[in-house]
This record gives structure tokens, sequence and C-alpha cells, in this order.
């Protein structure tokens, strides 16, 4: 998967690394409001600050008590802040930084979540004053590539492309290039990409604007953005009608035959599907957008899903060991929504996945049909798709 655990290591970094920087720039804005907020002079003894910084691990109380502030204070902290903030929404990339005299004395602390800064300061009677800022979020724009040695996660990474990113770059081909298995050594890519960041050097919502894949297996794949879908230069649309796999699989145990030899009847006869082999329980997908036109059990199919697709295409899912929530007759799913789970009910040896295609109640091999795209675009919208590509193409390899 890309190696997803690397991921998920590298955010972790990247996140408290975030919360640091985020840290020491809060704490200049706090003493610059601070400054202005004494008519633009400097504050006497300014320098006689101690600051703990961090950020929430646990519950917003348990935190600021091991930082050293007391019941009174935490009380009405948690009291000010609770009229602009969730304080059971306070996550782990969220920040805070607690601002103390050199004797001990509270003088302001300051929380940062969801790209405002909350300014607390204490006043009569024990209460917290609360200021909002919002923080300043610069856009820009980048562009990478490179040639893969190992994986594409660990060249783009090597590239410096955020891991947001990457997981975006491979969802644009997700129709067209299986980076699961048809990845090689030597094959390149490159994209571009605007977002936004805040002053830590966060980077927020990021958009591909434009990607190429250049692989042995796969061919030369090029995409760009246009009004929220993804097109060629030809202006068809990335998105397939049809998934490339209702499932993340292991293999493919039996394929589409007229001469096959059930394992368990122990004769000869037509397997018009494909047989995914997959543990049980693996979550299986609409490959297509329609409507659940059978769920129940159907004999030697077990728990079967059919849905009915446009164009006259039919869909069936068999051996599951049970239905998604809500997947009943009538119900419209979408591409990609899981329906149901792999089980071995019925005539089965093993878990598994009996898929099946049909047009007009015609037998379709799965795996020979046609790329079939979803939709276009013409006009200025093919024109301006073309572009985007065309200017990333000085980023590719040769």
């Amino acid at each position: 998967m890309l190696h997803r655990a690397y991921g998920n290591r590298q955010r972790t970094r990247w996140a408290l690394l975030a919360g640091f920087l985020a840290a020491a720039v809060v704490f200049a804005a706090v003493l610059n409001l601070l400054v202005r907020r004494e008519g633009g002079k400097p504050l006497p003894n300014a320098k006689l600050l101690r600051v703990a910084s961090g950020n929430f691990t646990g519950p917003l109380d348990t935190v600021f008590k091991a930082e050293g502030l007391g019941d009174a204070a935490r009380a009405g902290i948690s009291a000010a802040l609770a009229r602009s903030v969730s304080l059971r929404r306070l996550r782990r990339e969220d920040s805070y930084s607690i601002v103390f005299s050199t004797a001990g004395a509270l003088k302001y602390l300051v929380v940062a979540k969801d790209l405002n800064n909350y300014l607390l300061f204490p006043s009569a009677g024990g209460k917290f004053s609360v200021s909002v800022r919002p923080v300043e979020i610069t856009a820009a724009s980048s562009a990478a590539s490179g040639r893969i040695k190992s994986s594409l996660w660990e060249s783009m990474t090597a590239g410096g492309v955020p891991p947001a990113v990457i997981l975006d770059y491979t969802d644009v081909f997700s129709w067209s290039v299986d980076f699961l298995t048809e990845v090689r050594g030597g094959d390149s890519w490159a994209l571009a990409w605007d977002y936004k960041s805040d002053p830590a050097g966060k980077v927020l919502s990021p958009k591909i604007t434009a990607a190429v894949y250049n692989g042995v297996e796969t061919g030369r794949k090029a995409a760009a953005e246009y009004q929220g879908a993804y097109y060629d230069e030809r202006g068809e649309s990335l998105r397939n009608m049809f998934l490339r796999a209702p499932l993340h699989y292991r293999r493919i145990s039996s394929y589409f035959t007229y001469k096959r030899f059930h394992p368990i009847l122990k004769y000869v006869r037509p397997h018009l599907g494909i047989d995914y082999a997959a543990p049980a329980g693996t979550p299986v997908s609409a490959v297509a957008d329609g409507t659940v036109s059978f769920s129940g059990w159907k004999g030697g199919n077990g728990r079967l899903i059919i849905l009915r697709h446009s164009s006259g295409y039919e869909s069936t899912y068999g051996h599951l060991l049970r239905f998604a929530k809500g997947v009943r007759g009538g119900r419209r799913v979408g591409q990609g929504d899981v329906i149901g789970y792999v089980g071995s009910s019925g005539l089965s040896s093993g878990p598994h996945l009996d898929f099946r295609l049909k047009q007009n109640g015609k037998p379709l091999n799965f795996l020979k049909i046609k790329y079939r795209s979803s939709g276009g675009v013409s006009g200025r919208g093919k024109e301006a798709v073309a572009a985007a590509i065309k200017a990333l193409s000085v980023q590719e390899l040769p």
C-alpha cells in the first residue's frame, strides 16, 4: 500500500515539527500583539518571561496541569475557551503556548487550532478574556519529478512531495495504473500542485493541477485538473466507468473460462467470472455506480449481491460473508462504495469473491473489457487541460 505505515510515521514527525515551529511563530505574534496593546511601546521587563509550549497529547485540563497551572486557572481557561472551541476536539496536531513571568505568574496563553490562534488573558475574578486571530495563510504552487528505484512512495518522498499529495497522486491514476503490481524500477513521474501554507510551513489544502506517470507496464499516463475532475490530453475523463478490481486481493484463483473443473462438484463446467482470493472479511466495493437489484442468499452463490448499471451492465458479487449495512434491493450505490465482505458462503472451497459482469445478459471477461471513460470535456476545458499537461512536460524525465 505504498508503504503507508512509513507515511504515517512521516505525518507524525511533520506534525510535531510543525507544532514546534508554530509555537515559536505564535509567541512572536503574541508579543507583537501585546506591544500594539500598549500603544506601540516596548513592554517593560519583556525579557522576564518563561514560555511553555507543546501539543495536546491529552485532555486540556491534564496537559495544563502538567505545565503547572492551578485549579482556578485551568477552570477559567476551560470556561473561556469552551465558548469558541470544543475542548473534546483538541487533538495532537493542535498546539499551545503558555507565557509566565520568571516569578511564575501566568501572563497569557495561546491555543492554535483549525487555522486560528485563540489568545487568552487573565482578567478580574479569575476569568479569562479570549481574542481570536486567524492564522495567516499563503497560497503557493510547486512541482517535482523523479525516477523510481524501489517504490513510488520513496521516490516521491525523496523528491520533496508531501505525503498527502502522494496519496492524491495515486488516486488520480487509480483507474489506469495499479500502483501495487505495475510499478517498475526506472518508471518516472512528474506532477504540479497548488497549496496553501501557514507561517510554520505546514501544507494545507493541496490540489494536484497536472500529473504524469510513465511506466514500462503502463505506458505514459497524463492528467490535468479541470473543474474538480481529471482529464487526459484528449479531454477524456480519467475516471473509468469500472474500477480495476472490486477489492484488494491476494491472487486470482479462477479466471473467466468455458471449461473449468469445479473443485467441489468435481466436473467441468463454465466459470463465467473471476475468483479473487482474499482473506475473509476483506471489503468488497461496487465497481461502478448502480442500483442494488438483489441482495440475499442464492443457492450455490451463497450470499449474493447483484448491481444494475447504465448501458445494460450488471455485476454480481458472490460467496459473501455478510452485506454492508443498508445494502438492499433498490439502494443506490456509488463506485467504490463498500457493499459487502469476502466470505465462503454457498458452494465454496475457501474465502474468495466470485465476481461477474454482464452486458444485456451476455457474460463478459472483466479482465479484458476495454477502458470506458465516464465522460469528457471539450472546447476551452479541453484546451486548458492540454495546456496544463504540456506545461508539466518540462518537468518530465527523459
